[in-house]
């Protein structure tokens, strides 16, 4: 059984890419058979989801957005994916879609990944705890917000990654404290 890895995939392209996989993901999102597998986006597009790797479900119905600058469009879909990002089928759907770009923020504890191809998660600091929302922030900020959560004059990332070991260990709750890195 795999580790689930929440994966965020965004296409981004002129607004004809972006619907072709816009059509792509309602299509997979509506059929009952699959329940929004990512195979499905495979073998719509001539593939053999056997070659290409694809273990992941769509969790929510695909959002499209054309409200940008002329010919732009995007898509986001969110998905569970096994073990970390589906790059392979990423590639995939980008060679068959040609001009498509897909961008993606993915991050799966159990498995230490936090990884991203958009810029605006790259070296971001990404919190999660069992008593504050999840979210991503400079470093900066994290420390900011930690200090008030935690009431800790620490003053560098690395005290509180080691704060949040510690706190961990010894309490019934979590905080765990990562850096979003480039993938590719």
């Amino acid at each position: 059984m795999p580790n689930w890895c929440d994966t965020t995939y965004k296409a981004v392209g002129t607004k004809e890419q972006v619907k072709k996989f816009y059509e792509l993901a309602t299509k997979s999102w509506n059929n009952k058979d699959n329940n929004g597998w990512l195979g499905h986006f495979v073998t719509e597009l001539g593939g053999d989801w056997k070659e290409t790797p694809c273990r992941g479900w769509m969790q929510d119905a695909p959002s499209f957005n054309d409200d940008f600058l002329d010919d732009y469009a995007e898509c986001t879909i969110y998905c569970n994916t096994a073990w970390g990002e589906l790059s392979e089928w990423r590639h995939f759907i980008e060679q068959k879609i040609d001009g498509l770009f897909i961008e993606y923020l993915a991050i799966e504890p159990g498995c230490g990944l936090y990884l991203s191809n958009m810029d605006e998660y790259i070296d971001k600091v990404y919190i999660d705890s069992s008593e504050y929302e999840i979210d991503f922030y400079t470093e900066v900020g994290a420390i900011e917000h930690l200090q008030e959560w935690y009431q800790k004059d620490y003053e560098t990332i690395e005290e509180w990654i080691g704060f949040a070991d510690q706190y961990t260990n010894e309490t019934d709750e979590w905080l765990s404290i990562n850096f979003i890195e480039e993938g590719e």
